[in-house]
């Protein structure tokens, strides 16, 4: 997958101009095709076997970006994708880089504004248990009428998702002059941590300068384990006692010694006229030569905190192995369906194996692998979301045997799906690393095997009573894709009339997956009782397409009429129907393969948006959402003088 460049469509973005390109992610302004708003696209780059961390910082932004909802964060925008990015609002304004740093500071008024804006963002990230953990002027927007936005939540931690950057990368994360002293040493879920930066940004904003030298070397940052920093009046001596002592409670080398809430440091910020001058607001020197010969003690980690790495400690854990190219569909298959029966948990894990050569036409060759992996992963995530599994993507470095065992204790996992080796004579051909892993792990370990039934082209040749337990699973598994299929044809047909109303819409079966099956089922004679219960239906949501189509291409209130009012209750009642027929297969057998619980469930997912985080249930929201956005502006539109209109 070509790397996108200027100029080019993706999905139903025009890439108009480059923002930022760097060694992580490259950063386009882009047209939104649909609503004609500008919008801002963040690319990772592929290289992702020699710097794990792109995919991990990806990954990582886009879980949380789904938990944030707020004014003075970056409005994060959330589509389907044909590959990885994240897709933000524009924002009109300037880093806080620009206004400070390198002997530029802020007047007074303007930074206790700035902070006081900034302490309530940061209250709201506290409270849903997410720590920000790269606070920085880069990180800030400016926005007029001292707003601000915050930025960028790569290197950010939630209590509720598994934190995979603490897991599987080994230094320590963020801009070394400005995190806490206990990130260095790996500290990634203490609230503090982030009130140790906002006293370092308060620092910069007062003084244009920092404590410590702007140095990414770790020995020259780890200083800051066991020296105190350097006090702003040092450097600005007009800076108020009060708010020097505020500054250096906030940067404090011990965790203990900080604000123990943003609100307490926020309050102390609106009402630092009336605070007592205390000793240490009034310094105005460097520590002595005594105090930086003889330091303090050094800070350690004291909280022992177990680290999550699972989503739900309730849900099965199952792992994929082995997921790089197009041969582990099987795997992806075997995993899929077990995470169906058992309302399962995903982890996909790509091994990267140890080799002692490192030249420059290795490292080239790992780019290459990094950025063919990269394009799999994303199919693979995708095929998974169609199902509505939402997976988790490990890189993690070592021996295949140790790694697969390790993380299978570490998740409690009930099951281990091996895919084919990767190489001709790797570790994963033929049954000997299945018989070592099943020897030492903890769960089930199955190597994915070709399914060679296919209800959607072999189950006409069948009568219902010979049907196998197996082929009766694979059938319910069909099912549910089906669901997802006539839930995506609806929205896709929505969608194309609102991007390209001038092309002509085929309307016709031949692509209908579903039409296809219930013909061949009626062709053999032998299923009536499923035809009659899914044909209704069938029709019906072409009868609703062939209205969808008549409509005008602006008549965007006509096509919401019918999405919300027709298509997505047929949607329900498929599912229902969808269920029976389960049923009727299940009916033939004397032993039930167990069961799905999606099709057990008379609930339907399009009636729970708190669900449609990812994959189809997603667009069907989404599509909700962009034809309120443009019914809206065309009453605005109607709403004009006609003067105003020609203009």
């Amino acid at each position: 997958m070509a790397f996108p460049e200027v100029g080019d469509t993706l999905d139903i973005f025009i890439l108009r101009s480059k923002l930022h390109e760097g060694a992580l992610t490259t950063i386009f302004l882009a047209e939104d095709q649909l609503s004609r708003e500008q919008v801002v696209l963040k690319i990772p780059c592929g290289d992702i076997l020699n710097q794990p961390i792109i995919l991990y910082h990806y990954q990582n932004e886009e879980r949380i970006s789904r938990l944030l909802d707020h004014p003075g964060i970056v409005r994060f925008i959330h589509r389907q994708r044909s590959r990885q990015y994240i897709i933000m609002e524009n924002l009109s304004g300037q880093d806080l880089r620009a206004k400070v740093g390198r002997n530029r500071s802020l007047e007074l008024n303007d930074a206790l504004i700035l902070m006081d804006r900034l302490c309530e963002v940061v209250s709201y990230l506290h409270k849903q248990s997410i720590v920000h953990l790269d606070l920085k002027p880069e990180n800030i927007i400016c926005l007029k009428d001292s707003r601000i936005k915050l930025i960028d939540f790569g290197l950010a931690s939630c209590r509720s998702l598994p934190d995979l950057l603490a897991l599987d990368l080994q230094n320590p994360q963020g801009t070394p002059w400005y995190i806490a002293p206990e990130q260095l040493l790996g500290e990634r879920t203490d609230l503090r941590c982030d009130i140790y930066s906002m006293g370092m940004l308060f620092y910069e904003m007062l003084t244009g300068q920092l404590p410590w030298p702007r140095s990414s070397k770790v020995h020259i940052a780890r200083r800051r384990l066991c020296h105190d920093p350097t006090p702003p009046r040092y450097y600005t001596p007009e800076i108020p006692p009060q708010l020097q002592a505020i500054i250096l409670r906030a940067i404090s080398r011990h965790a203990v010694d900080r604000y123990p809430s943003i609100l307490e440091m926020q309050r102390d910020l609106k009402c630092w006229q009336h605070l007592p001058v205390t000793t240490i607001g009034k310094i105005a020197k460097k520590p002595s030569v005594w105090q930086r010969l003889f330091p303090g003690k050094a800070i350690r980690l004291t909280s022992g905190e177990y680290t999550k790495t699972r989503w739900s400690e309730s849900k099965a854990q199952i792992i994929g192995a082995s997921i790089d190219f197009s041969s582990n569909n099987n795997m992806l298959r075997e995993v899929r369906k077990q995470a169906l029966i058992r309302s399962g948990e995903v982890t996909l894990v790509h091994v990267i194996e140890e080799e002692s050569d490192d030249s420059h036409v290795r490292h080239y060759g790992l780019t290459v692998e990094g950025e063919q992996l990269m394009a799999g992963l994303e199919q693979s995530v995708q095929n998974l979301r169609r199902f509505s599994i939402d997976p988790t993507i490990r890189l993690i470095r070592g021996e295949v045997i140790d790694v697969l065992e390790s993380l299978s204790k570490d998740l409690d996992a009930e099951l281990l799906v091996l895919g084919l080796s990767r190489k001709k004579k790797g570790l994963f051909r033929g049954s000997s690393v299945q018989q070592r892993l099943e020897k030492i792990c903890p769960c089930q370990v199955v190597v994915a095997a070709e399914e060679h039934f296919s209800p959607a082209t072999d189950l006409k040749d069948l009568l219902p009573t010979q049907l196998t337990e197996q082929q009766v699973l694979s059938c319910d598994i069909f099912l549910v894709d089906l669901w997802f299929e006539h839930l995506h044809y609806h929205t896709d047909l929505i969608y194309q009339l609102l991007l390209y109303p001038e092309q002509e819409i085929d309307l016709s079966e031949a692509n209908c997956r579903f039409g296809h099956f219930l013909s061949s089922l009626e062709s053999s004679g032998n299923w009536q009782q499923v035809t009659s219960m899914l044909d209704p239906i069938h029709l019906q949501f072409h009868e609703v397409a062939a209205k969808m189509a008549k409509l005008r291409s602006h008549d965007h209130a006509g096509l919401q009429d019918l999405y919300v009012n027709e298509s997505l209750p047929l949607s329900c009642r498929l599912k229902k129907e969808l269920g029976l027929v389960s049923l009727f297969l299940r009916s033939q057998l004397e032993n039930q393969p167990p069961s799905v619980p999606f099709l057990d469930d008379t609930s339907c997912p399009v009636t729970m948006p708190d669900l449609a985080c990812y994959g189809p249930l997603l667009r069907a929201f989404n599509l909700d959402q962009d034809l309120c956005v443009l019914i809206q502006k065309n009453n605005l539109k109607d709403s004009q003088p006609d003067s105003k209109r020609e203009d």
